[in-house]
């Protein structure tokens, strides 16, 4: 994978029509020699964004921004024009209709693109016909889309085994199921509250942004230093299994400037409460109470925090916390 520069510009015209759009998870191409491979992207789902290549018969290259000025068009002409390119080659599926859930498995040829069919507008929604019903699905690498009918059951070990192809790819994509809403959008997948399905799914998203957030710590810690920046904390996701199931937690570590991750709740250590116990609070409860807002350029998000919160604003978070 490259990114086009300036040796490798092509005139608009001849390189719209080898325009492709691909998933990639939040973080691809941080870690490369100048800390990020910078390339045209924008968020699609949560900790995945949508990124444009220029297909070649034996390779492919990422269109950056200098591309977008050289060509005179804009990310949005972009980013259309490399979803019709694909919309046009989505495969005829001459099957029946399944009478019951079945399992659809698309494998990279080469020229496929077969995981960016979930952003052509109304692929995924078509499916329902030939798997059986609202069709549920997942890319756990580059090279593989996996389409079934929603059923507890067979979704509940298709998760699992999907979390397995997900941890061992050398391109891995994403652990999570996807849906599409009422008007066909495509959607995180949710299951029915308080099944075990729930649990399932939600382990998986949680994996998904554990994986992503802690590319991206390694990323700004090392940006940091080449910069001489000491004084800025990137927080860590944690996991933590419990009972109930996988939770993520952000730590707020006392004052200092800080970046903390999205997570299921947020935990104060006991050494700033007096305690003996961390005090955990959901994470909407604390973004509201202490006015938490993403911080601009980070995908995934990072919220910065500059000192503990005050006597009131403890009082009301202590108000809601919540044992994990």
């Amino acid at each position: 994978d490259t990114v086009l520069g300036s040796g490798g510009l092509q005139p608009w015209l001849p390189a719209r029509g080898k325009l492709r759009p691909v998933l990639r998870a939040a973080t691809f191409g941080f870690g490369a020699a100048n800390g990020r491979l910078e390339y045209l992207s924008r968020p699609a789902l949560p900790f995945l964004v949508e990124a444009v290549v220029v297909d070649e018969p034996t390779s492919m290259a990422y269109v950056n921004q200098r591309q977008l000025a050289e060509w005179g068009v804009t990310a949005d002409e972009v980013f259309a024009t490399a979803r019709a390119n694909l919309a046009a080659r989505v495969p005829r599926m001459d099957e029946p209709p399944a009478a019951g859930p079945a399992m659809l498995r698309f494998v990279e040829t080469g020229d496929a693109y077969v995981t960016s069919l979930l952003l052509v507008d109304g692929f995924l929604a078509g499916l329902a016909p030939r798997v059986g019903g609202r069709p549920v699905a997942f890319v756990p690498d580059r090279d593989t889309l996996i389409v079934v009918g929603e059923d507890p059951g067979l979704l509940t070990r298709l998760y699992a085994m999907v979390e397995e192809e997900y941890r061992e790819a050398p391109r891995s994509v994403s652990p999570v199921g996807y849906t599409v809403d009422d008007r066909g959008a495509v959607v995180p997948y949710r299951a029915p509250a308080g099944s075990e399905l729930e649990r399932v799914v939600h382990r998986a998203e949680v994996l998904l942004a554990a994986t992503e957030y802690a590319t991206q710590k390694e990323a700004l810690d090392a940006d940091h230093q080449r910069r001489g920046i000491d004084d800025l904390f990137v927080g860590s996701l944690i996991v933590a299994e419990r009972p109930s199931g996988t939770v993520s937690i952000a730590v707020w570590a006392g004052d200092g400037d800080a970046l903390l991750p999205h997570a299921d709740v947020v935990a104060f250590p006991p050494a700033e409460l007096d305690g003996t116990v961390p005090l955990t609070v959901p994470f909407d409860v604390v973004a509201r109470e202490a006015s938490l807002v993403p911080e601009p350029d980070y995908y995934p998000p990072r919220y910065r925090v500059l000192r503990w919160p005050d006597e009131t604003v403890m009082a009301r978070l202590a108000a809601h916390a919540v044992e994990i």
